[in-house]
C-alpha cells in the first residue's frame, strides 16, 4: 500500500508540516485529474505545458511532504519511495515524449491514493472529512471524476452521491451502457472499506429491473448472487484479530476461489477480503504472515485492476519480493505480477512491455534468484 497522502489526513500539530505539504500536492493533483481520466486530454499536444507544469509542482511538493514518521511503519516505508519513483518517472517521461508510459505511472499513482485510503481503519479520518479544507466541486463538470476525488479524501458518502448520479443521468438519458463503471466504485465503498453487503445489496437491488443492457445486468444479478453469500460472513462486524483467524479466513474465503478471481462475480468477495486483509495488516504489519498477506492483497487487487476498478496491485507485489525473496511465497508474487505486466501491455499488436518496466521485473526475479545462492 502507498500512502503518500496519508499524512494529508492527519490533523495533529506534531504533522502540521507534512499536512501542508500533503494539502498542496493533492490540490496539483485535483487539477491533473481531468487529464488522468482521459486519453486524449493526456495525449493533445494543446495541453502538453500545463500538464508539464502540474507534475512538476506535485513532484516537489511531493518531496517535500516526506518526512512523516508514519511512513517509516514497515508497511509503509516502501510504499513512499515506490510512490516518489512514480511521480518522478511520470514527469520525465512526459518530457521525453513517452506519454502512455507517463499516463500509466500516474494513473498508478492515482490507484494508490485511492488503494490507500479505501484500506485504512474508519477511525482515521481526514481533514477534508472535517471540513478543514473544502473539494472545490464547481471545477469538476463530470460527476465521476469528482467521485473519484472525493474517495481520495476518504468523504465516501459524496462520492457515493456522485457515482449514483451518474447512474441516474445514464437512466434518465435512457443509456442501457457505462453503468458498471460507477456500479463499481459504490460496490467499492460498501464491501472494500464499510464491509457491509447487506448495504450494496439494498442499494443494487432496485436497479436490477431497470433498462442496462443484457451484459451489464448480469452482472450486476451475479454481484447480487454474491453478496446474499457474503452477507452471512462472520467477520463483518469483527474483524480479522489474530493469525489463527486469518488462516482460516484465507481457507475459506479465498482459496476456493484462487483460479477464478476473473469471474465478475466474485468482484464483492475480492472487495471484501481486500477491506478486511488490509485493515489486519495495517494492525499488525510485522505479522509472521507478512509474505502471505502481500501474495493474496496483491492477487487481489491484479483482478480488480483488470477491471477498472482503479486499484494497484504492484505495490503488494513488488514488496513481497524485496522484503520476503526467500518466502516460497515470493515466485508466486512474481508470476502474478508478470501476469498482470503483460495483461496490462497486451493489445491488438501484441505485447509490448516498456523496457523500463520489463527491466524492472528483470531485476526483481534476479534478487530472489540471487538470495537462493
Amino acid at each position: 500500500m502507498k500512502v503518500i497522502f496519508l499524512t494529508l489526513f492527519i490533523t495533529t500539530s506534531a504533522f502540521a508540516g507534512p499536512v501542508l505539504q500533503m494539502n498542496k500536492a493533492f490540490l496539483t493533483l485535483t487539477e491533473l485529474m481531468p487529464f488522468i481520466l482521459s486519453d486524449n486530454k493526456f495525449k493533445e499536444k494543446k495541453n502538453d505545458a500545463l500538464i508539464k507544469k502540474h507534475l512538476t509542482d506535485f513532484e516537489t511538493e511531493f518531496k517535500l511532504a516526506g518526512h512523516d514518521q508514519l511512513l517509516k511503519n514497515d508497511l509503509f516505508a516502501p510504499s513512499y519511495k515506490m510512490m516518489m519513483d512514480s511521480v518522478q518517472e511520470s514527469r520525465s517521461a512526459f518530457s521525453n515524449g513517452k506519454k502512455d508510459f507517463a499516463l500509466w505511472m500516474l494513473r498508478d499513482s492515482l490507484s494508490t491514493c485511492l488503494e490507500c485510503h479505501t484500506r485504512l481503519p474508519p477511525e482515521h479520518t481526514s481533514s477534508f472529512q472535517d471540513g478543514d479544507i473544502q473539494i472545490e466541486s464547481g471545477k469538476y463538470k463530470d460527476p465521476f471524476e469528482l467521485g473519484v476525488t472525493y474517495m481520495i479524501v476518504r468523504r465516501f458518502v459524496d462520492a457515493k452521491e456522485q457515482f449514483l448520479r451518474v447512474i441516474q443521468d445514464k437512466l434518465i438519458k435512457k443509456e442501457e451502457m457505462g453503468f458498471i463503471k460507477p456500479f463499481q466504485q459504490i460496490l467499492m465503498i460498501e464491501m472494500k472499506v464499510k464491509k457491509d453487503p447487506a448495504a450494496m445489496l439494498a442499494f443494487l437491488t432496485p436497479f436490477l429491473d431497470k433498462k442496462i443492457s443484457t451484459e451489464e445486468l448480469r452482472e450486476l444479478n451475479n454481484w447480487k448472487e454474491r453478496l446474499e453469500v457474503l452477507v452471512t460472513e462472520k467477520s463483518l462486524k469483527s474483524g480479522i484479530h489474530s493469525e489463527k483467524e486469518l488462516k482460516e479466513f484465507i481457507s475459506r474465503r479465498l482459496s476456493p476461489i484462487e483460479g477464478e478471481f476473473f469471474e465478475d462475480k466474485y468482484k464483492p468477495d475480492l472487495l471484501l477480503a481486500s477491506g478486511l486483509l488490509s485493515v489486519y495488516f495495517f494492525q499488525n504489519p510485522g505479522a509472521a504472515s507478512a509474505p502471505v498477506l502481500n501474495y493474496w492483497l496483491g492477487k487481489i487487487e491484479v483482478e480488480l485492476r483488470k477491471d477498472d476498478f482503479l486499484s494497484s496491485a504492484d505495490l503488494f507485489l513488488k514488496q513481497c519480493i524485496k522484503k520476503y525473496p526467500l518466502h516460497p511465497v515470493a515466485k508466486k508474487c512474481l508470476a502474478t505480477l508478470k501476469e498482470n505486466t503483460e495483461f496490462m501491455y497486451s493489445g491488438s499488436r501484441g505485447t509490448e512491455i516498456p523496457p523500463e518496466v520489463q527491466a524492472e521485473i528483470e531485476e526483481l526475479k534476479a534478487l530472489i534468484e540471487r538470495k537462493k545462492k
